[in-house]
């Protein structure tokens, strides 16, 4: 089982959201540990885009004022 786990610093941006899709295509990951998304609002469209398709559970756990939060996929 390969589990990653990465402190993003904020997914806001293109960029990280391309980095983190090849991270989990190239590596295979079984489980997405995503630390500090500084996103408060998540979708099922979005953790699927990250993902690569839309065989995947997640749960986002909001952090306090705009810092913290995290995305288990």
């Amino acid at each position: 089982m390969l589990i990653i786990s990465l402190n993003i610093r904020g997914l806001g941006g293109g960029t990280k959201a391309r980095y983190l899709r090849q991270v989990i295509a190239c590596e295979g990951a079984e489980i997405v540990c995503i630390q500090e998304t500084k996103t408060t609002v998540f979708s099922d469209s979005r953790c699927f885009a990250l993902w690569g398709d839309n065989e995947v559970g997640w749960i986002h756990n909001e952090g306090e004022n705009g810092g913290g939060s995290l995305l288990t996929m």
